[in-house]
């Protein structure tokens, strides 16, 4: 398919205008809603939806819709997820037009919907031949039909749809690659010069310490108390600020190696324990979540706890995910910064369908538990 397949010039015309006035700088979503106006409005049709496909590009896994209003669309219960026409166009992977959805068996139209037609879907495709998404454009009155040029010129408009998502994840890429530069260099540079310099510093102290007398020993003495606590803080920076650097490593990679930063950068004792088939038995959005609690719970720990032993365990109850933090510190309720941390532990296992529980025994440490759905997306 290409531009010399549009025969009306007007026609050609307003898809070169929409091509060129997609927002690639905008944020994806804007983007997505976007495209999905610009193609009901290329084809004058009153509703237009946009599916984006799952990894496995089975089944829909967001559904962005124009045309319905939100009191309509909440009325319809879920979003699809690619039954009837929606599933067709899915598998034919080329577009597929339907004179009319009330004499399609698999229409799947649900209870609230408005009434629709035509129905004409065609696929999103990325530059490397990827089927991305597809669009789906209807009509809401017996009697239009989508044309053969309809369906060129929707068919074009989904290849520089597939464009300009290309374009807007390799820019999203790219600022995440600078910025996790950024703070791996940071943390070098606190690691490798701040802390070496106030470890000379507190070296030239101690050995000053034993000339020094009086007020002057005291002094020294609380200099150097400060001075520890100092490089403390700056190496719970740096385990705060180096996040990741492991893209597509697994759940079981990215948890050790978060437990041995622990054990390296800030000297506390660690184990480390987790169950086989774990990493490949949760979901992505669970394993990426997981990583953050866990770097929360752990920076809390060295934050907060004054602890010197933490263990973490991570295994499967059923159809949750369970992670365990036990640390041997003061406990919560001896804590006076720890309060924020533990409500966005809660806040985050919340959106996932889950808990997260806090038990402090006083000296005898703190244990966080987090429970969440193995395959909450």
């Amino acid at each position: 398919m290409s531009f010399h397949d549009i025969v009306d010039p007007e026609r050609l015309h307003a898809l070169i205008e929409a091509m060129l006035l997609i927002e690639v700088e905008a944020p994806l979503p804007d983007i997505l809603t976007q495209i999905t106006r610009m193609s009901a409005d290329l084809v004058g049709a009153p509703y237009g939806a946009l599916g984006v496909l799952n990894r496995e590009g089975t089944q829909l896994a967001e559904f962005i819709t124009v045309g319905i209003s939100d009191q309509e669309r909440a009325g319809m219960g879920p979003s699809p997820t690619g039954h009837g026409v929606l599933g067709q166009t899915i598998r034919a992977r080329r577009p597929v037009r339907v004179e009319d959805l009330r004499g399609e068996e698999n229409s799947n139209l649900p209870p609230g919907h408005p009434p629709m037609h035509a129905f004409l879907g065609v696929p999103i495709v990325t530059r490397d031949g990827h089927v991305w998404g597809n669009l789906y454009v209807t009509t809401g009155e017996p009697g239009r039909q989508f044309s053969e040029d309809d369906e060129r010129l929707l068919e074009t408009f989904g290849r520089a749809a597939g464009i300009a998502i290309d374009q807007a994840n390799l820019r999203r890429s790219l600022r995440d690659l600078t910025v996790a530069e950024e703070r791996e260099r940071l943390a070098r540079d606190l690691h490798d010069t701040v802390i070496q310099r106030l470890f000379g510093v507190g070296l030239s102290l101690q050995i000053a310490l034993p000339r020094a007398e009086g007020e002057v020993a005291s002094r020294v003495d609380s200099a150097l108390e400060e001075l520890n606590s100092t490089i403390h803080e700056i190496r719970t920076t740096i385990f705060e600020i180096d996040q990741d650097a492991t893209p597509g490593a697994t759940l079981r990679q990215r948890a050790s190696g978060l437990v041995a930063e622990v054990d390296q950068r800030l000297g506390l004792q660690t184990h480390f324990e987790m169950d086989l088939g774990v990493s490949s038995a949760v979901s992505e959005h669970v394993a990426d979540q997981s990583v953050h609690a866990l770097r929360e719970i752990l920076s809390n720990v060295v934050r907060h706890a004054r602890a010197e032993d933490v263990a973490v365990r991570i295994r499967l109850d059923g159809d949750y995910l369970v992670m365990t933090v036990r640390d041997d510190g003061v406990g919560v309720g001896e804590v006076s910064g720890a309060g924020r941390g533990l409500r966005n532990l809660r806040s985050r296992a919340s959106d996932l369908g889950g808990v997260c529980l806090v038990e402090s025994g006083g000296d005898s440490g703190t244990l966080v538990t987090w429970r969440v759905p193995k395959g909450a997306e």
